[in-house]
């Protein structure tokens, strides 16, 4: 299993990069991720002096306003020269057919891959890889990646994207209370619900708005048996401003084995308490995925 972490700032490079087989960053049709050129320039560098990969993400939709604006940011993505590119918008496979990236696509529908087949479909398309959804237990992950043995990637640490509208919820409940508020982009603000006691991370953009979960991610022991079977494993740091933290998920998943495992993840939450999680691992959503 590859081990890869999100990238948001450059600042963070020189201390995740040495734990990990790569980064994941980017800068246009993406949320989370502002990075500018000249500091993607930097990171692609960086990760060719030390033998790492570099992975773009663009997890937008696109409208057909945007499709030339898309095109233009293709050329600058081959003048990186990624090792892969993340998307959501399925009309990013177009696009890259403009230019040499389309044998390096990586297909994540954060909510949509949900079973093998939806998941078989994908990699027909002559897509390098798919990311499985964020909300499958541990039985139907441990089922798809076996059926598709290296060919399948999660994400393993982080808050989870639950929602994402087109609708402007924060600019609506802002108008609504007649206040002004510089909140666009901002990832500082969390919703609670009328019926829920928890707070959970919200994000409104230009492309609309993403809620994520209030936990954590974390699946350090059972990462020593899924893999052999994943491709990529994805440290997602959204939200998370300690990059000690960070650096120290990195390490303990590159060092977490069957002998180990209890140990290691007993002393990283010890070391770093805060509200984690096995997400839906042990527990199935109320939605059915069958079918």
């Amino acid at each position: 299993m590859e081990l890869l972490v999100t990238l948001r700032k450059i600042e963070s490079l020189e201390k995740f990069l040495p734990m990990v087989d790569g980064i994941i960053t980017g800068q246009s049709f993406t949320t989370g991720y502002k990075m500018s050129k000249d500091d993607l320039r930097k990171a692609r560098a960086y990760c060719q002096t030390l033998n790492k990969k570099f992975y773009i993400v663009m997890d937008n939709f696109i409208t057909e306003d945007e499709r030339m604006i898309l095109l233009e940011y293709f050329s600058f993505i081959e003048e990186l020269n990624p090792d892969g590119i993340y998307f959501h918008d399925l009309g990013i496979i177009d696009a890259a057919k403009s230019s040499n990236m389309a044998s390096r696509l990586i297909y994540d529908g954060k909510t949509v891959l949900c079973n093998s087949l939806d998941a078989a479909f994908m990699l027909k398309n002559n897509i390098e890889s798919v990311v499985i959804s964020r909300e499958l237990t541990l039985k139907e992950v441990s089922d798809i990646v076996t059926n598709l043995m290296g060919r399948v990637e999660m994400q393993i640490f982080g808050h989870l994207r639950m929602s994402y509208s087109r609708r402007r919820f924060l600019t609506n409940y802002f108008r609504e209370i007649n206040k002004d508020y510089d909140y666009l982009g901002k990832e500082t603000l969390k919703l609670v619900e009328e019926q829920r006691d928890y707070a959970m991370p919200i994000v409104e953009d230009e492309n609309g708005t993403y809620i994520y979960t209030d936990f954590i991610l974390e699946m350090f022991e059972e990462v020593v048996k899924l893999r052999p079977f994943l491709r990529r494993g994805i440290i997602d740091t959204l939200f998370i401003e300690d990059d000690n933290l960070v650096a120290q998920v990195c390490r303990d998943y590159k060092r977490i084995d069957e002998n180990n495992k209890q140990f290691v993840r007993e002393a990283f939450l010890h070391n770093y308490p805060g509200n984690y999680s096995k997400g839906y691992l042990y527990q199935k959503t109320n939605i059915s995925k069958d079918g």
